[in-house]
């Protein structure tokens, strides 16, 4: 029994070099993957159709307690401009306020396990109120040591198609079954006889 018990403990030794051989990859695999990652936001900046602009941000694990960072747990995020939305409202002083929505944020960010965690942050603006910023999980990467360009650059595609589908330009575009998209703008409505375009109010 003492040996059975003995081997429990041992799991501790055992799951903690996992964790240790996990973080230690990780380290040294976030400047590969953030490397390529710039790359792939400069293809996009250069080819894409898209002129919203692509980035990719690093970070490291954060206390507040003792404002200090854990060199151990460096993140990446790959994300997209503001996406503007072409509406503009006007009063009579002649102020102007236009909305855009917020770009989205695809992050590989290390959990304390060793395990990196692909975070997708979708699009959201500030004109559907009952909107709120998620995020999705849509990879979990315990095997490290197997992660390449081409895995990086899938995740990148299926967090792209994701985050489409959530902004305004491709809300319409996957009709699920019992969904009405987007409610209508929160605001108030104003009376008005101004035609498309002409940018006044009615005197």
């Amino acid at each position: 029994m003492l040996k059975n018990i003995l081997d429990a403990a041992d799991k501790y030794a055992t799951g903690l070099e996992h964790v240790e051989h996990r973080r230690k990859i990780w380290v040294k695999k976030s400047e590969e993957v953030k490397k390529h990652l710039i790359e792939i936001a400069d293809h996009l900046n250069k080819n894409s159709k898209s002129k919203i602009g692509f980035f990719v941000d690093s970070y490291y694990a954060f206390d507040e307690t003792i404002n200090g960072a854990c060199i151990e747990m460096p993140s990446i995020t790959f994300r997209s401009g503001d996406v503007p939305m072409d509406l503009t409202f006007k009063n009579e002083d002649g102020n102007i306020i236009s909305y855009a929505e917020k770009g989205f944020q695809i992050t590989f960010n290390p959990s304390p396990t060793g395990e990196v965690v692909v975070w997708l942050v979708p699009h959201h603006n500030n004109l559907q109120a009952e909107q709120q910023q998620k995020f999705a999980t849509i990879a979990i990467l315990d095997n490290l040591d197997d992660l390449d360009d081409s895995k990086v650059e899938a995740i990148i595609a299926q967090g792209m198609e994701a985050a489409f589908y959530t902004s305004f330009t491709g809300v319409t575009e996957l009709k699920t079954q019992g969904s009405d998209g987007y409610s209508p703008i929160g605001f108030k409505r104003f009376e008005t006889t101004e035609q498309p375009g002409d940018g006044q109010l009615p005197q």
